[in-house]
C-alpha cells in the first residue's frame, strides 16, 4: 500500500495500559506506509496512518515507547475516559485496544459506532486476546491453555462488547502448543500478535471495494456473506438478478458480441470507481478470458485465468492433467463431430466399454453445457443416438467434441478448494443432487439441492486428504499461477477416490450450504488469496449441518415456464431459513420466475431432520404456478 497516491490518511486511537509491544509493532508497521501527493508547486509524502495514545496508567511502560517513537500520548483516568472520547469521536477511525486492562462500558462503545453496510451499525473498537476464543477469556489466557494441556491456542482478534472479551470475532491464528514451556508459548503467541494485528488494522481503515460477476443464487449467497464483511467498502453487482440488486451498485453489462471488449470496457469502469477486487461466479467469463483481462489493469481476481479454466472448459485438457500427475480418473476414448461419418468408429468404441467394462459408458460434452452435458444411457441404441446428438451440436461447440467414459460407481460428492497459487484450502464435503427427480431420476440438472458436510466414512476421509495433497502437489507441478477457486467432483468407489470433473469456481448449489458453515470472514480469505498468503490464515468451519433445496419452474432443464407470479416469499422467515434468488425478475413491484432454477430455500443447525423439515415446509408455502422440487434432499 506504500506510495500510492489519492489516499486518504486514517487516524486511530490505540488504548494500552501496560508494556506496549503490540502498540509498537503496530507504529512500526505504519511508519512505512506512506502517500504521496504532487502538484505544480510541490511533492510530499505523509504517513497513511496517524497514531495516538491513551493510557490509564501514568508508570506503564508503554510511554516510553511511545515517546521512543515520537507518537503523542494522553493520560487519562478511566473514570474520566468517556468525557475526554465524546467530543472527539469523530476523529478516529478506529479505537484499538492493545493490553487495556479495563472493561469498556456500555456507552463507551457506543461512542464507536458508526452507520456501516446498508445502514448496519458498526464497531470501531477492536481488541487482540491471546487465546483462541472463546476459549481462556479474561487474564492469564496463554498460562490457562498451558496449564490445561491444550494441544493448540493462539490468537483472536475481535470487535468489542461489554462483555469480557466477547464481540464477533474478525480473525483467529493458531499455532500447536507442542512440548513448548510457558516462556517459549508466550513468545510465539507475542510474535503472531505483532504480525497479525497491524495487518488487520490496515485492511480494516483501508476497506476493499469488489466486484462481483454473476446473477444467481450462488451470486446471491456470495454477496449476502460479502456484504456482511467488516473489510468491505462498496460492493458492486454486475447483472444481479433483481432479488438481490439491492445488496449492492449495479454495474450493467451489455453483451456486444466482443467478449474481450466487454471485459476491457467493464474494468476500466472498476479502475475508475477504485474496485480492488473482482469476483467471478460463472464459467463463460473465465473461459474468455475475464481474469487475464482484469489482472492486466492491476486489479486482483479470485478466479481462474483462461490457461486453468480449461481443466473446467476442456474435459480432455483435465483429462490429461489427471493422468500426467497420478489423479485417479475414469478410463476414457475421444470422439470427434467428424466421427459422424464413420459410424463404425462410434459403434467400435461403444463396444469397447460394454465388452471391457460391462457396462454403457458415461456420454460427455468435452466443453461447458451449465451442467447439463452429460448422460448415462441406459441402452446400446440410446446411447448411439446421444453420440450422435451431442456431435450434431446439442450443446453447441461444447459438444462436438465428447468423452466416452468408464462408469464409475458410488457415492458423488463435491469438494470446492481455495487456492492462491501454493496453498489449498477446501471446505468439508458437500453432497448436490443433479437429477430433476426424485431417486436420481429424469434429466440432468445443475443441481436441485445440496447437503454439506456430506457423510463419509474415517476410511473415505483419509481418501480424502490424500487426494486434496495429490491435487496440490499437481498444482504445483504444473505451475497453476491462479488464484481462486477448485471444484472437484468427485465419486467413492470400492478402489478409492476418482475425480469425475473439475470446475474453477464455486458450485452451485453447493455454494449456498458450504457459505452457511464457514465462519472466518469470506473478505479476509479472498485478499489474503490475492496477496497469496493463504497459508497465513486459519480458515474455521462450524460443525453444524446446512441443507439446500431448489424450486424450478415448470419445463426446466429444456423450457422453462417464466413470468409466473411467486407468492409467500415471508414463509421462509416464519421457519428460519433463507432464500437465494435464481430466475427471478421484478414485474411491478412482485417478483417473478424468470429463469429454470428459481430459488433456494437455505437452512443451517445441529439437527439434520429440523433443518430439512423446516426447508420443506416453506417451500409448500411459497407458490407460483408450475413449482417443481425434489422431495428427497438429505435422504
Amino acid at each position: 500500500m506504500a506510495q500510492k497516491q489519492g489516499l486518504k490518511p486514517k487516524k486511530i486511537l490505540i488504548f494500552a495500559s501496560g508494556n506496549g509491544s503490540n502498540f509498537e509493532a503496530i507504529v512500526k508497521h505504519f511508519n512505512s506506509k506512506v502517500f504521496c501527493t504532487q502538484n505544480k508547486q510541490k511533492t510530499g509524502c505523509k504517513r497513511l496512518v496517524e497514531i495516538e495514545l491513551v493510557t490509564d496508567n501514568k508508570n506503564a511502560p508503554v510511554i516510553e515507547r511511545a515517546k521512543k517513537l515520537d507518537i503523542p500520548y494522553y493520560y487519562v483516568k478511566f473514570e474520566d475516559l468517556y468525557d475526554f472520547l465524546k467530543p472527539k469521536k469523530d476523529e478516529y477511525n478506529l479505537f484499538v485496544l492493545a493490553g487495556y486492562m479495563r472493561i469498556l462500558p456500555e456507552k463507551i462503545l457506543k461512542l464507536g459506532a458508526w452507520p456501516g453496510t446498508h445502514g448496519q451499525k458498526q464497531n470501531k473498537f477492536i481488541n487482540i486476546h491471546p487465546s483462541l476464543l472463546p476459549k481462556f477469556k479474561g487474564k492469564n489466557a496463554i498460562r490457562q491453555a498451558f496449564e490445561a494441556n491444550e494441544e493448540k491456542t493462539g490468537v483472536t482478534i475481535h470487535f468489542v462488547e461489554k462483555n469480557v472479551d466477547s464481540g464477533k470475532i474478525i480473525a483467529q491464528k493458531s499455532l500447536p502448543t507442542g512440548k513448548k514451556t510457558l516462556p517459549v508459548l508466550e513468545d510465539a503467541i507475542h510474535k503472531i500478535e505483532h504480525k497479525l494485528y497491524p495487518e488487520i488494522i490496515e485492511n480494516l481503515l483501508f476497506k476493499t471495494s469488489v466486484l462481483l460477476f454473476g446473477g444467481g443464487a450462488r451470486e446471491h449467497a456470495l454477496a449476502q456473506k460479502l456484504s456482511n464483511s467488516p473489510f468491505l467498502d462498496t460492493l458492486y453487482l454486475v447483472n444481479p438478478n433483481d432479488g438481490f440488486k439491492n445488496l449492492g451498485e449495479t454495474l450493467e453489462l451489455i453483451p456486444n458480441g466482443d467478449s474481450a471488449k466487454d471485459y476491457k470496457d467493464l474494468a476500466k469502469k472498476a479502475r475508475a470507481l477504485n474496485i480492488s477486487m473482482l469476483i467471478v461466479g460463472p464459467e463463460n467469463p473465465l473461459f474468455e478470458g475475464i481474469t487475464d483481462i482484469f489482472q492486466n489493469e492491476g486489479i486482483s481476481v479470485i478466479g481462474a485465468n483462461k490457461k486453468w479454466a480449461a481443466l473446467e472448459g476442456s474435459k480432455s485438457f483435465a483429462k490429461t492433467f489427471m493422468q500426467k500427475n497420478g489423479i485417479k480418473t475414469a478410463s476414457y476414448k475421444i470422439l470427434e463431430e467428424k466421427d459422424l461419418t464413420l459410424a463404425h468408429n462410434i459403434k467400435d468404441t461403444l463396444q469397447y466399454f460394454t465388452s471391457k467394462y460391462q457396462a454403457l459408458p458415461v456420454i460427455k460434452a468435452d466443453g461447458a453445457a451449465l451442467g447439463k452435458g452429460v448422460e448415462l444411457p441406459e441402452t446400446f441404441k440410446k446411447a448411439k443416438f446421444s453420440v450422435n446428438e451431442f456431435l450434431k451440436g446439442k450443446f453447441g461447440k461444447a459438444s462436438k467434441k465428447i468423452l466416452l467414459e468408464e462408469r464409475l460407481f458410488g457415492k458423488e460428492i463435491s469438494l470446492v478448494s481455495f487456492w492462491d497459487g501454493k496453498t489449498l484450502v477446501s471446505f468439508p464435503p458437500a453432497s448436490d443432487y443433479k437429477r430433476l427427480l426424485d431417486n436420481n431420476k429424469g434429466k440432468n440438472t445443475g443441481g436441485m439441492g445440496a447437503i454439506a458436510p456430506a457423510k463419509i466414512s474415517a476410511k473415505e476421509k483419509k481418501q480424502l486428504k490424500e487426494y486434496e495433497n495429490a491435487l496440490k502437489s499437481a498444482l504445483i507441478k504444473e505451475k497453476a499461477d491462479f488464484t481462486g477457486i477448485i471444484y472437484s467432483g468427485l465419486i467413492l468407489t470400492k478402489n478409492g477416490i476418482y475425480v469425475l470433473e473439475y470446475n474453477m469456481r464455486f458450485g452451485d448449489p453447493e455454494t449456498q450450504v458450504l457459505l452457511e458453515l464457514l465462519e472466518t470472514d469470506l473478505l479476509y480469505i479472498f485478499n489474503k488469496i490475492a496477496e497469496k498468503k493463504l497459508d497465513e490464515i486459519d480458515i474455521k468451519f462450524s460443525q453444524k449441518k446446512a441443507s439446500s433445496l431448489v424450486l424450478a419452474s415448470k419445463g426446466y432443464p429444456d423450457n422453462p415456464k417464466k413470468g409466473v407470479l411467486i407468492k409467500n416469499l415471508d414463509a421462509a422467515k416464519k421457519y428460519g431459513c433463507k432464500i437465494y434468488f435464481a430466475g427471478v425478475k421484478n414485474s411491478e413491484n412482485e417478483l417473478v420466475t424468470n429463469g429454470g432454477r428459481v430459488l433456494n430455500i437455505v437452512k443451517s443447525g445441529n439437527y439434520k431432520k429440523k433443518i430439512l423439515e423446516d426447508i420443506y415446509k416453506t417451500a409448500s408455502d411459497i407458490a407460483f404456478d408450475g413449482k417443481i422440487f425434489r422431495k428427497d434432499i438429505g435422504k
